[in-house]
């Protein structure tokens, strides 16, 4: 969370970050009313400010099409998700959504200082690693991770982006799968760019808690 932002501020964002994925932004009345604040035009200066501190944006300059941005997300104190992997061959990489998930603040934190976010999976190539199709994982920046680290990868010049073992030979890279079903990617390492790690591994609700990522 951002100390120096404004604590009615971060309410506000903290109420949109709820809202979002809910069928459409909420008026100007709804978001008074939900952090306390009876004047219209109290809520109009707020919601300017954060815009203009980059942590809201406005789709089409429609008043009411308010969304947060990265920034924004931060600030709330949640995740937000940016897109889906393909446990498989691969799967185009998807644009950043609105969909956010409040985890517990240990996942949030970040041991390195890079940056964390979310990513859906969606195939079941990691399967022997405890992913499966539609979990969650939670991803850290790092261009550089160990071999053996499970990684997000993009192939293809950054049209695909993949979840897959990682191993390093000579010129090569090996993106690994933990199912025999599926094929390993072997590409030369000016073709894939790891963008991050695999830290923790969120588990829908029907099939039990979260888990420290492998």
């Amino acid at each position: 969370m951002d100390e120096h932002l404004h604590p009615r501020r971060v309410e506000i964002l903290r109420y949109l970050a709820r809202r979002s994925g809910t069928g459409g932004p909420p008026s100007i009345r709804e978001v008074g009313t939900a952090v306390g604040l009876r004047s219209s035009q109290s809520v109009y200066y707020h919601l300017r400010k954060l815009e203009e501190e980059g942590y809201v944006a406005r789709e089409g300059g429609m008043a009411r099409a308010l969304r947060l941005t990265e920034k924004g997300w931060e600030a709330s104190g949640r995740m937000a998700l940016l897109g889906r992997t393909a446990a498989g061959r691969g799967l185009e990489a998807v644009a950043f959504g609105d969909e956010a998930y409040s985890l517990a603040a240990e996942l949030l934190a970040s041991r390195s200082g890079g940056r964390r976010y979310l990513l859906r999976v969606v195939g079941q190539s990691m399967v022997g690693a405890r992913i499966e199709d539609g979990d969650l994982l939670v991803v850290e920046e790092d261009e550089a991770p160990p071999d053996g680290a499970v990684v997000v990868a993009l192939l293809r010049g950054g049209e695909e982006v993949t979840v897959k073992r990682l191993r390093r030979e000579g010129a090569s890279v090996r993106l690994r799968p933990e199912n025999g079903d599926h094929e390993e990617i072997v590409v030369p390492a000016e073709e894939v760019r790891v963008q991050g790690r695999v830290v923790y591994v969120v588990h829908p609700p029907r099939r039990g808690p979260s888990g420290e990522g492998p």
